[in-house]
């Protein structure tokens, strides 16, 4: 069989003609070969002949072996010859052909692939930075320049006209990253959900594309073969810029930064998230497939994605490809915006796609539809009821990746920003579990626990007399206890069938011998209140491990493991403590080894993680409801993003408008809010009967709410650590206003779930103090239905703020507010607009983001239309952005470009360079101007005219804007001066050699005549950083600037003052510094010599 199936795949691969460059495929002289002439353009034929070695275990396990017969070939093909075979071993016969063809025609545009240039040793140490990251990609030749350019201005351009903001990062030659971004407040999120999230709405969510070896189109990724490594690295996050700075991305920053620019540049940062982190790699592992299905085969993206999961680990039939539930159309909710629900890959081919573009418009897509997914697996999660915040499926793999990755938000974070919340989160999954409802427990997280009933595996356990004093155990027979392992402690007289309450547990802290075992200070676990919570000193106590699988147990002693877990754990503002105790990080809980049980961490975790409602904590008089006393408030938000706008098309199809919605009660047993809080309210299940009919059960009178909390009772248990101690929750809803389409009035009885939103949850416990009666109202207060008025503990109407109202009118009060204060008229339009909710928002609002912030390079890309326009149209923009510049910060009579070149003597160019430096000095010119670009020029106070560089090695510098009270600017003002000109010279050696800096004009007073400034008689610059005793090579240009600038007004020991409006000759600067290294001891570069010789 494998003998013909290799057979049928050669003769496939003989018909088909899918290889142009390859001709004459054939068997070659032995049965395990092939041969072929690989041809490209007419200047290069290449025989080949590729053994397959290991062909009896064909197609699965074999691997091949190619070399050419052709004399004198490419080096470049003879290097890809010794590194990419090992990459086909047991793929067909047709991926080989497709992948080896891919990276020939690779090695023959690029000559040799990444071969490295001759730079100099001495630069050994930036050149091995630039090949830390990406050595996968070392094989993956250079493209035509300006091939990509003319593609990538289009793509950019495609991408901007769809609203987006667009910019690169890094050299344009070389390695560099496209950005693509808009703003998270455009995207139609609710506020509830933004808070969930994590996000701020004046936040871009940024997707960055990195190119390694120059720009792809997507036309040419999509028809790479398969083994071919991809040329393009994706990266999602949220920054407060449209595109972040290089220096937040660490795999790619030395790639594309010059050494210092962090310093500064704008310290806008990439910052992932628990809901981007998984975006990222969905794009990166899946993004192509799918984006290659959907050309071939003309899917949705629900369709593709379903197609690809159904492809994991079995070869569908071409026939599958056709049916139907692959081409169901997307849904989106009502009120997306328009560009968000934008799909160009339908309408063009592949080469007029653009895939900044593309990927884009997928990763809004899956961030905003981000509560349909599993965060794990990225499959589509059918739960049944809607979400807030993003989780995993059912499957107990991604449950168990999900914790280990520690994905979701953090933990310790969670405990210290809102304890009351976790509380009550453990105290409702406790309550549920003791009353056996809890039905979605915590599997397949690998979780050890002890059984409080026998089971068949139940562990061994065995007998040790405790004592409490030196906190020891002296076992009376054999155990396998080992350091670190928990334990539990029972009575002596306690069958290994009863209940694990009361007793004790621990943790193995050291074992002596078979005998001898130390455990940490016990944590008491069901005893009553005035109950000895240890044995009595010399009393036997049964040690059981924590050795039983979680997993292997049934769900009601499942149930049982969860209650005892969470009785070992510390109360939240214990744990709160133990994370704040540690600065400037919050220490993790899981360091607290003698305290906190794994397996009860695991619990712990999952409670927090799968609750599916925004709940916040708030005790802000101005957002509490009045009238509610002995109760405390919490804020809540339940359902997905969407739901609000579906909430208020409702309330525009409602009959009342002058009270277009009223306020009711919900109550419902303390364990059943486990389940309300991560499904919502609804009426799937039957729990306290339906006299009135289906539908969700409120009441306008808190007490008859009140009844429902107290069916089933409260004994369910609660939780031992709980602060709050909690004995009933209710809700207040906000609903549509329309009770004669309630299925019933009193009580209210509402089918229609859309017309419901929950808006507070209240909690009584004995575990707070009663409190008085807070009589004063918010500032604003929603005007109830006098009909169907709310009513509080005394059975008299509450007042509820207005911001209870969420964004509808919480947010437009507020920016009535604002725009009665000090805000500008631009501010004022921004918050209008968005005061009129989700259902105003479109693809418009995608680019409000006008171009005043987008870098000069940026604009360049996208306004020119070749290479060579890049370079005029710099200059124009470069001399408005000056301008805008210098209007942006106080006044300041220099004026940028004045500087004629004939208005002052040089000496020429220098003649020497190197690789290294040329390529390091280009990069350092492009982030200076940058810098110059983006910063107030009276604030940097020097500036490089980018006309005045004909070689990098030799740059023209402005020092100017002194501050008036210096005696400098004052001299520069009585002779009618801008500006200090300088020169700065650039050795072959840089970055490693410093460069060597003068004055040019004017000339200045000498120190021996008591002048300052640091500048020497010759008007070289008399500083150690300029010479090899203080030079840093990671110093960057522009601080190099910073120091120049400070010596020049320093005042000490005299300030610097002009003697007469002449220049220094660049011989008596030389002299002048070699002078000043020898008076100070400094030592002179190596290469300084070359400099003085140019």
């Amino acid at each position: 069989m494998p003998w013909k199936a290799f057979r049928k795949d050669l003769s496939d691969a003989c018909l088909r003609a899918r290889f142009p460059h390859l001709s004459h495929l054939r068997l070659g002289d032995e049965d395990s070969t092939i041969a072929f002439t690989y041809s490209f353009q007419s200047c290069m034929h290449i025989e080949f002949i590729v053994s397959i070695l290991d062909a009896t275990e064909y197609p699965d396990d074999h691997s091949y072996f190619a070399f050419a017969v052709t004399d004198n070939i490419p080096p470049s093909v003879s290097s890809l010859l010794e590194t990419v075979q090992t990459k086909f071993n047991g793929c067909s016969l047709e991926i080989f052909l497709e992948g080896f063809c891919d990276y020939l025609d690779q090695a023959a545009l690029g000559k040799e692939p990444l071969a490295s240039s001759p730079v100099d040793d001495d630069f050994d140490a930036i050149s091995d930075d630039e090949d830390i990251a990406w050595d996968e990609y070392s094989d993956a030749p250079r493209m035509d320049h300006s091939v990509d350019m003319k593609q990538l201005r289009t793509d950019l351009r495609a991408a901007k006209s769809a609203g987006f903001k667009v910019g690169y990062l890094g050299e344009l030659e070389g390695t560099f990253i496209v950005s693509v971004s808009c703003r998270i407040a455009s995207l139609g999120i609710s506020q509830d959900a933004m808070q969930m999230w994590n996000v701020c709405p004046k936040h871009f969510i940024v997707l960055l594309l990195y190119y390694p070896w120059g720009y792809r189109s997507l036309d040419h990724i999509v028809s790479q073969s398969q083994t071919a490594p991809l040329p393009v690295k994706m990266y999602v996050g949220l920054c407060d810029r449209y595109k972040p700075t290089t220096m937040s991305i660490p795999e790619t920053h030395q790639e594309i930064s010059s050494p210092g620019v962090s310093s500064s540049m704008p310290k806008s940062a990439l910052i992932s998230s628990f809901i981007t982190d998984p975006l990222e790699t969905l794009l990166n592992d899946r993004f192509v497939s799918i984006v290659q299905d959907r050309l071939r085969h003309g899917f949705s993206w629900t369709g593709a994605e379903l197609f690809y999961n159904d492809a994991q680990g079995k070869k569908l039939d071409p026939e599958d490809s056709k049916l139907p539930k692959y081409f169901v159309p997307e849904k989106w909710a009502k009120f997306t915006p328009g560009f968000v629900k934008a799909d160009d890959l339908p309408q063009h081919t592949a080469h007029q796609l653009s895939l900044p573009l593309i990927a884009m418009q997928y990763s809004l897509r899956r961030f905003v539809k981000c509560m349909e997914f599993c965060l794990n697996c990225h499959c589509k999660i059918d739960t049944g009821f809607e979400a807030l915040k993003p989780y995993v499926c059912s499957s107990p793999l991604c449950l168990y990746q999900y914790m280990q990755l520690g994905m979701g938000p953090k933990l310790e974070w969670e405990i210290v920003t809102q304890p009351y919340v976790v509380d009550m989160l453990v105290s409702f999954a406790y309550a549920r579990a003791a009353q056996g409802q809890l039905t979605d427990l915590p599997s397949g997280l690998g979780m050890k626990v002890v059984c409080g009933a026998s089971t068949g595996s139940s562990p061994p356990s065995c007998t040790a007399r405790l004592d409490p004093a030196n906190m020891t155990l002296m076992a009376r027979g054999p155990h396998n206890l080992k350091v670190g392992e928990w334990i539990l402690l029972k009575p002596g007289n306690v069958s290994d069938s009863s209940s694990y309450f009361p007793s004790l547990c621990s943790t193995v802290l050291q074992v002596h011998d078979q005998s001898l075992i130390e455990i940490s200070q016990p944590i008491s676990v069901g005893y009553l209140a005035g109950q000895q919570d240890s044995p009595p000193v010399g009393q036997d106590v049964q040690i059981v491990p924590f050795h039983l699988e979680f997993d292997s147990l049934s769900n009601e002693l499942k149930q049982k493991a969860v209650m005892l877990l969470l009785d070992t754990l510390p109360d939240v503002f214990s744990m709160k403590k133990f994370i704040e105790s540690s600065t400037p990080d919050h220490r993790p809980l899981a360091s607290w080894h003698d305290q906190i049980c794994p397996s009860a961490l695991y619990v712990l975790r999952w409670i927090l993680a799968s609750n599916r409602s925004c709940i916040v904590y708030d005790d802000d008089p101005e957002h509490q409801v009045t009238g509610m006393h002995n109760y405390m408030q919490f804020r809540l938000a339940q359902g997905s993003p969407d739901k609000e706008a579906r909430f208020v098309q409702e309330l525009n199809n409602s009959s009342s408008k002058e009270f277009p919605t009223l306020f009711a009660w919900h109550g419902s047993p303390l364990y059943n809010w486990h389940s309300i809080l991560r499904e919502g309210l609804n009426f799937d299940r039957l729990l306290n009967g339906r006299a009135y009919g289906d539908g969700v059960y409120m009441a306008s009178d808190l007490h008859t709410s009140l009844a429902y909390c107290c069916r089933g009772g409260i004994s369910g248990g609660k939780w031992s650590r709980s602060q709050l101690d909690i004995t009933s929750a209710i809700s207040l809803n906000e609903v549509v206003n329309s009770p004669g389409k309630f299925r019933n009035k009193n009580p209210y009885v509402v089918p229609q779930l859309d017309w419901i939103q929950s808006r507070y949850l209240f909690i009584s416990g004995d575990g707070f103090k009663a409190r008085g009666e807070n009589k004063s109202k918010p500032s604003r207060v929603y005007e109830q239905d006098p009909a169907w008025t709310a009513r509080g503990p005394d059975f008299q109407p509450v007042s509820i703020p207005i911001s209870a109202l969420g964004t509808r009118q919480g947010q437009s009060h507020k920016n009535k507010n604002e725009a009665d204060g000090q805000a500008t008229d631009n501010r004022q339009k921004k918050r209008k607009s968005s005061a009129k909710g989700l259902s105003g928002l479109s693809a418009s609002s995608s680019t409000t983001d006008s171009n005043d912030d987008t870098e000069i390079e940026d604009l360049r890309l996208l306004d020119s239309d070749s290479d060579d326009d890049i370079i005029g149209k710099s200059r124009r923009i470069d001399a408005s952005k000056s301008n805008h510049n210098l209007r942006r910060g106080s006044q300041t009579d220099f004026q940028p470009g004045t500087l004629q070149a004939h208005s002052f003597k040089l000496l020429g160019p220098p003649s020497y360079a190197t690789t290294a430096a040329t390529k390091s000095l280009q990069r350092h010119l492009k982030t200076t101007l940058r810098i110059q670009d983006r910063e107030p020029l009276n604030e940097i106070g020097w500036y490089v005219d980018p006309t005045l560089i004909n070689n990098v090695y030799q740059w023209i510098v402005e020092f100017h804007s002194f501050d008036p009270s210096l005696p400098l600017a004052q001299d520069l003002k009585q002779k009618g001066l801008k500006s200090v000109v300088m020169e700065m010279r650039f050795p072959p050696q840089f970055p490693m050699s410093p460069p060597f800096v003068r004055v040019v004009r004017p000339r200045f007073i000498s120190f021996q005549q008591r002048g300052g400034g640091h500048v020497t008689a010759g008007g070289a610059m008399c500083m150690e950083l300029l010479t090899s005793s203080g030079w840093l090579p990671t110093s960057s240009i522009d601080s190099v600037f910073l120091q120049v600038r400070m010596a020049l007004c320093s005042t000490e020991p005299w300030p610097a003052r002009i003697e007469r409006d002449g220049e220094y000759p660049f011989s008596e600067a030389v002299s002048a510094y070699r002078r000043a290294c020898q008076a100070h001891g400094w030592k002179i570069p190596d290469d300084f010599n070359r400099i003085e010789a140019s």
